[in-house]
């Protein structure tokens, strides 16, 4: 970490609740969404049958070698027959309640638990039942109530510590549940996989790292292929900057689950800490494409592309962060650095001034306004002034109708030029300068130049949240770069806001064909069609997904179609002359 900060200068890595994050000063922040696989704390099954060890339940009701399926049929059988009474009975109740719980029938598991400690309500297996019933239930302190019950009845059963150790796992009295499940190991050692990774669990929670991964490592020896405990390995390992053994962590992790996005997410945190930020994004990618929805790794991978030069891109995933996680205050300064790097001082300035709307006095926010000279919110130079006249001239330019046009470079050089003008000047509202970017994106996008056309659909986004056609522009950028499912969120986005947008379901269509979901491709050109029947570029993209999809016949028909409505549609000539038939 010290030489990465020599070579930024400033830099902030940030942690906010479960989530570990380091907050130090910067204008640039990597923010690491990590742990999330011990957000199901809450609901740590029990490490083994209850009441198949006690004697006090018939075969058919708790046996080893059986399902939860085959228990409670078991079980409904001895309660059905009438014929069993006091313990045996609260003993198939408490079984039966057990097999309900794994299978999350929790209303049918509490009438049964319910049931069994009543009937006998000296029963200790009984509570320890229940107590893993509130657990799962989310009502720790429940739980807590019924295993101290258990305690009392028997201190020497294992469950019942085990329950009280995740009860009080869960309301975060850590020291007491590592005393709990210390104590179930030492009355089971034989009985230990589950109790080393709660254990682990609760050493990490308190920050007691060491012992963290010395439990995760016991219970690798006993479940070597679990990634759960690879990625809590690897987040500790990590916290102790011992970042070569977390890295093969997460790397093992992505060997055994590569569909898993933990493992990505993990080893590219590392590879960002460690300045190999080419293969931080390739990990970060990987771990989008596994999981679209989740803010920390755009902050993250934004980070990385920052650091790499690449702010267009980097600008893009701020502004997708924002989208997840509106709240996060990290992400507008993040995007208000990267609007300085690129020139656009005052939107950088709001950026950052939205974080400390967010967060008054946040540190990484007021350093970045000093870093840019804007300490007290106002810019060190001014943006250029322009007469009215100036001002109409550029935006007729600019903002002159050209879909479906197609236009020579020197036309799109010169409406990019008068778009700059007016972006680079101040004035105009919100709704003005949200099509200027949308425009000029438009003109980069035909020029090939996806990521600046990208940096412009989202900074239109930002001064229209409800555009659309910004949506969907973008959307095209994004499938520009191949980012495939980030395109489908940005187009199903604009078909939200607009649902009468043929052209988002026409756009739409041709992502869904570039990932060979042709049926899905076919739907969306049918949308745009039945609204926009005259819509000849999606009779022609129609046509292509069935031909692809091995409808020739379909595909001629559109094709034709295409022609008929736009005669100067030369692709849809030159595919019916490939076919054999003349357009």
């Amino acid at each position: 970490m010290r030489q990465l900060r020599n070579r930024l200068g400033f830099y902030q890595i940030a942690q906010l609740g479960t989530i570990v994050r380091r907050l130090g000063h910067g204008r640039k922040a990597i923010d690491c969404h990590f742990g999330v696989h011990l957000r199901g704390l809450f609901v740590p099954a029990l490490p083994s049958i209850v009441l198949a060890q006690t004697g006090d339940v018939k075969p058919q009701c708790g046996g080893p070698n059986t399902s939860a399926d085959d228990w409670i049929a078991g079980c409904s059988s001895i309660i059905a027959a009438g014929t069993a009474s006091g313990r045996e009975l609260a003993a198939a109740y408490a079984q039966r309640g057990f097999a309900f719980t794994l299978k999350r029938n929790l209303g049918q598991a509490e009438t049964d638990l319910d049931q069994a400690v009543k009937i006998d309500p000296s029963y200790a297996p009984g509570f320890v039942n229940h107590a893993n019933f509130w657990n799962v239930s989310r009502k720790p302190d429940r739980a807590l109530a019924d295993s101290e019950q258990a305690l009392r009845i028997d201190p020497t059963f294992p469950l019942a510590h085990f329950t009280h150790g995740s009860a009080a796992l869960n309301l975060g009295q850590y020291d007491r549940a590592i005393a709990d499940y210390s104590e179930a190991l030492r009355l089971r050692p034989n009985g230990g996989a589950d109790v080393y990774k709660f254990r682990g669990h609760a050493y990490y929670r308190k920050g007691d790292y060491d012992h963290a991964v010395a439990d995760y490592s016991e219970r690798l020896k006993l479940k070597p292929n679990d990634v759960g405990i690879l990625l809590s390995r690897g987040d500790a390992l990590r916290n102790k900057k011992e970042l070569t053994r977390a890295s093969a962590d997460y790397s093992e992790a992505i060997r055994l689950a590569p569909d898993n996005p933990g493992g990505w997410k993990g080893r590219g945190f590392i590879r960002l800490t460690t300045q190999d930020f080419k293969g931080a994004v390739a990990d970060f990618d990987e771990a989008i494409r596994r999981d679209p929805n989740e803010s920390g790794v755009y902050l993250n991978r934004g980070a990385a592309l920052s650091l790499l030069k690449e702010n267009d891109r980097a600008l893009a995933d701020f502004d997708m962060a924002i989208r997840l996680e509106p709240k996060h205050p990290l992400a507008y300064v993040n995007r208000g650095a990267t609007l300085n790097d690129r020139g656009e001082r005052a939107a950088a300035i709001a950026s950052i001034n939205k974080a400390l709307q967010l967060a008054p006095g946040f540190p990484p926010a007021l350093e970045a306004l000093k870093k840019i000279g804007a300490a007290n919110g106002k810019a060190q130079k001014p943006l250029r002034t322009l007469s009215p006249e100036v001002g109409r001239r550029n935006f007729r330019e600019c903002a002159l109708p050209v879909s479906g046009i197609d236009l020579e470079r020197k036309d799109i050089n010169r409406i990019i030029a008068a778009c700059t003008v007016l972006i680079e000047a101040q004035g105009g509202s919100d709704d003005d300068r949200s099509i200027v970017h949308q425009q000029r994106g438009s003109m980069y996008r035909r020029l090939g130049k996806y990521e600046l056309a990208l940096a412009d659909f989202s900074q239109s986004i930002r001064y229209d949240p409800k555009s659309a056609d910004a949506y969907t522009g973008r959307g095209n950028a994004y499938r520009g770069l191949h980012q495939l499912d980030q395109a489908l969120a940005d187009h199903s986005e604009a078909i939200r806001l607009e649902p009468n947008n043929a052209s988002a379901y026409n756009n739409r269509g041709n992502t869904w064909r570039d990932k060979k979901d042709y049926d899905k491709a076919i739907a969306d050109y049918d949308a745009a069609i039945k609204l926009s029947p005259n819509y000849a570029g999606a009779f022609y993209n129609r046509g292509n997904a069935r031909l692809e999809a091995s409808d020739k016949s379909g595909s001629l028909a559109d094709y034709r179609e295409a022609l008929k409505l736009n005669p100067n549609l030369q692709p849809a000539a030159d595919m019916l002359k490939e076919l054999g038939v003349n357009p």
